[in-house]
């Protein structure tokens, strides 16, 4: 695995995060969701998740070194740290907007598929970045 490789890797599999999410949290009509399509972004990142944990563990040594520094691992910490900072602001924003004084069962579940739509939306957005930085990494050296 090349930091290409692994660029476009984690583009594709934060692409279909930010579409499904981008689907859910705006109500476009091109796909009728929630469905059974549903299960496609977590089958992209469990595919996505194996394939590299089997080049992180059986790649080759020179190559995994050179994927998996202490540069990486950093950049990794520092995007966690702002999604979930983004994420912390989407919950209160989130709850800010709800009126709970009609609150039923069909906006309980409103509620779940918006903030769901939203992790995810924030999830892919920074598999997007990190993959952005690989794509860097691959062209600068």
């Amino acid at each position: 695995m090349t930091f290409f490789s692994r660029a476009v890797l984690l583009f594709i599999c934060g692409i279909v995060q930010i579409f499904f999410a981008a689907h859910l949290l705006f109500d476009w009509s091109i796909l009728k969701l929630p469905s059974n399509l549903m299960f496609i972004p977590g089958i992209f990142v469990l595919i996505t998740s194996a394939i590299l944990s089997i080049d992180y563990y059986f790649g080759k040594k020179e190559t995994s070194k050179a994927l998996y520094d202490e540069y990486i691992a950093d950049r990794y910490y520092k995007l966690g740290t702002v999604g979930f900072s983004i994420f912390g602001l989407g919950i209160f924003s989130l709850f800010a907007i709800q009126d709970f004084s009609n609150w039923n069962l069909q906006a309980a579940n409103e509620f779940i598929l918006n903030l769901s739509s939203f992790l995810w939306f924030v999830f892919g957005a920074l598999i997007v970045i990190f993959s952005y930085g690989d794509y860097r990494e691959s062209v600068d050296g």
